[in-house]
């Protein structure tokens, strides 16, 4: 299984909107929008307590600190919370994509609590429609090519649709989180042993067989609960980690195609070509010239 491919704007942005009774009488209001690239972005400091931020974080890690509390955020990560106090991103790596929206509205304090967590962040994955909802409703609000012959009224409503996909798709993945809290202790730190041991190995041959060797679990049951929790297969995310380790060698190293490939553990270069293209839907040569 591969991420989907998709298209991004050509151009990065952001928009603000002016408050119109028509789109005050629809549960979800859009204040502010952006697709961006940025180093350094605060939120917080023009808003009100009634303002909800959504940020979709698409590649990069950034430091994320709110109320003296600082966490690292890596990609298909979505941030929600609320801008009543300031909340300060900090690209760490060297680029970082994202989409965010301010909202408001009638809806939005009570989806918003159905949805929020102790650190503000939802893990999501490439196979979700999450971002594709993100995509869809910044083009509605920026893209005037695409909305060109739609009214006010129309915009309102597929804004509110929109908004309400992404709380129910949040939901959903929050819900599969608190049912996999409800693993036992010895089950999470199986898994969790499992990451440390592919973080520190993946340069070398790796399979189920040698991690559940390593951690004295049975291959069956381990499988199980590695899906459960990560919502992806071991062999996915070995093969994620290492294109994003390749990715690394691309943007920051003069290293050869094979070198890179040899070193994040592909047993060969045309295996990790495949893999590469079959996740990031380009070669790593057109990665490099891109990033």
């Amino acid at each position: 299984m591969h991420a989907p491919k998709r298209q991004f704007p050509d151009s990065y942005g952001t928009q603000s909107f002016p408050s119109t009774a028509l789109a005050e009488s629809f549960p979800f209001i859009v204040k502010e929008c952006g697709y961006c690239q940025e180093r350094k972005l605060i939120f917080g400091q023009k808003n009100s307590y009634r303002d909800y931020l959504l940020l979709y974080s698409i590649d990069g890690t950034v430091r994320y600190t709110k109320d003296k509390s600082t966490q690292y955020i890596q990609p298909n990560s979505v941030i929600t919370t609320a801008c009543n106090t300031t909340l300060s991103f900090t690209r760490v790596t060297k680029e970082w994509r994202f989409y965010y929206f301010i909202i408001s509205g009638s809806h939005a304090k009570m989806f918003y609590n159905l949805i929020r967590t102790q650190n503000n962040v939802i893990l999501s994955n490439p196979f979700v429609p999450v971002l594709d909802s993100f995509m869809d409703l910044y083009q509605i609000l920026c893209v005037p090519e695409y909305t060109r012959d739609k009214n006010e009224s129309w915009k309102c409503l597929h804004t509110s649709l929109l908004l309400h996909s992404i709380f129910t798709s949040l939901y959903d993945i929050s819900y599969d989180v608190s049912k996999i809290k409800e693993l036992t202790p010895a089950q999470e730190t199986v898994v969790n042993t499992a990451l440390k041991y592919i973080s520190e190995n993946y340069k070398k041959e790796l399979n189920i067989d040698a991690i559940c060797n390593n951690i004295g679990f049975s291959k069956y049951y381990f499988c199980k609960i590695f899906k459960q929790q990560m919502g992806i297969t071991v062999h996915q995310y070995v093969n994620e980690y290492r294109i994003n380790k390749s990715k690394e060698l691309l943007s920051y190293s003069k290293l050869s195609i094979n070198s890179i490939a040899n070193q994040v553990g592909f047993k060969n270069t045309l295996t990790f070509l495949r893999a590469f293209e079959r996740s990031v839907h380009m070669t790593p040569s057109e990665y490099r010239d891109y990033y």
